[in-house]
């Protein structure tokens, strides 16, 4: 049987190969980033947010307004007398019109201008966290369902390779009674435990098809498209971080710069709330051309001037003390949700080490078991052929051999599951490339 006992382990040590990270998982992951609707809407929101520092960055430079007017009055308005002293009283005229073109720059504005633009510029900042949030949520869910579909798959392959191992049995006692070696009940015994490993097939192979159809949905393949996965889950390479992950996690992770953009944006707003209460500086330039004229003359002609504004607010009971306070608390109640993210950022980041590290070990403890199953089936067939052990001994030999490579394969799934969200703790899936 020692042909047997080989067929065992070379199962378990082909699907036992330490490689690197699966190339069609990283296809899945871009491909399910550039699909996903949130990601599109997150990036037309940031294009919208760059436009507004454009445009809040125009508010700065001159401004250049064209304009025109007429007016008809039914009773004539009489224009002013010659000024030469003469006795002629002035002309009378039903219609006044003119076309102006005005240039006026902004010196001062309290900071309406500067905050307007610091707060644009902040939310183009907080949307491209958010591209980044979304972008490390469908990474890692897209992750978490190729997992699921190569889990699946292995475990359908395992239920087939259980039962064509019964079926061979089977065949060895289907001789022995026909020999009259054994009564005919071991085969029925046996043959009751390879029905359980059809139906169990039937079902894994169920199973694996819906995790392709969900994994389908996620990337925007066809539903029932046969999308290829791995044959088995790959056992993660992993190393214990040389720096605190913490930190890496605090400066990588995309909420944490939402976080700091909104404060930036809140203490804009309290510049700009306080710039309606300050004083205020501009000039301007400008020409006219229209009826009456320079001098009042029913003639167009053309004018030219210049002007300077100043406005100075004195008293307003209060009410800039006020609205700047309410702004400040926006401002406080940013920070504290700064901070509130960054103590889930750190527990996060604690719980999906930890839960890296234990996984570790389950799967470690899993393989000895596997081995040790592999080597009873192989040595429990010997005793059977031998007449030392009963078939009952072998079946539940090859049963447990089954449960223990189910749990080496789970401990494989859960292990590359943690180490996604390990990355995903620490911000890694941020840094992937969108199309």
């Amino acid at each position: 049987m020692k042909s047997f006992l080989t067929i065992f382990l070379v199962l378990f040590f082909v699907s036992s190969v330490y490689s690197q990270e699966d190339t069609l998982l990283i296809r899945y992951r871009k491909k399910a980033i550039n699909y996903q609707q949130s990601i599109k809407m997150a990036k037309h929101r940031l294009s919208g947010a760059k436009s507004k520092v454009e445009a809040a960055s125009s508010d700065m430079y001159p401004h250049l307004d064209f304009n025109g007017n007429y007016r008809f009055y039914g009773e004539p308005l009489q224009l002013a007398p010659p000024s030469d002293g003469s006795s002629l009283i002035g002309e009378e005229t039903h219609n006044f019109y003119s076309l102006r073109l005005d240039l006026y720059q902004p010196i001062l504005t309290g900071g309406y201008l500067s905050g307007n633009k610091r707060a644009a510029e902040s939310e183009v900042a907080m949307m491209k966290s958010l591209v980044n949030l979304n972008k490390q949520q469908i990474t890692l869910n897209s992750d978490l369902l190729y997992w699921n579909a190569v889990s699946k798959k292995e475990i359908a392959q395992l239920y087939v390779k259980y039962k064509e191992n019964i079926g061979k049995f089977l065949k060895v006692i289907k001789d022995r009674v026909d020999e009259e070696i054994v009564a005919p009940n071991e085969l029925y015994q046996a043959q009751v435990r390879y029905n359980d490993a059809e139906y169990k097939s039937i079902r894994s192979e169920k199973e694996y098809r819906i995790s392709i159809m969900e994994l389908n949905k996620l990337i925007g393949f066809p539903v029932n498209n046969f999308t290829p996965v791995a044959d088995s889950l790959q056992i993660v390479q992993w190393n214990k971080p040389k720096s605190n992950i913490t930190d890496l996690a605090l400066e990588q992770r995309p909420e944490i710069n939402y976080a700091k953009s909104l404060v930036i944006k809140s203490k804009s707003k309290e510049e700009i709330v306080g710039s309606e209460y300050d004083p205020k500086f501009g000039i301007s330039a400008g020409g006219k051309w229209g009826s009456p004229s320079p001098g009042l003359q029913l003639d167009p002609g053309f004018n030219y001037g210049f002007k300077a504004d100043l406005t100075i607010p004195i008293f307003y009971w209060g009410i800039k003390k006020e609205k700047v306070f309410t702004a400040k608390q926006s401002t406080e109640v940013a920070k504290l949700q700064m901070e509130e993210t960054k103590d889930k950022i750190k527990l996060e980041v604690e719980s999906n080490y930890y839960k890296l590290e234990r996984t570790q070990q389950q799967l470690d403890f899993a393989k000895g078991s596997l081995e040790n199953a592999a080597k009873n089936v192989a040595v429990m067939l010997d005793r059977y052929n031998e007449g030392l052990s009963s078939i009952l001994e072998v079946l539940d030999a090859q049963l447990y051999w089954q449960k223990t490579y189910l749990n080496y394969i789970l401990a494989k799934y859960e292990l590359n599951i943690a180490y996604s969200q390990y990355l995903y703790a620490i911000g890694e899936f941020s840094k992937i490339e969108i199309n």
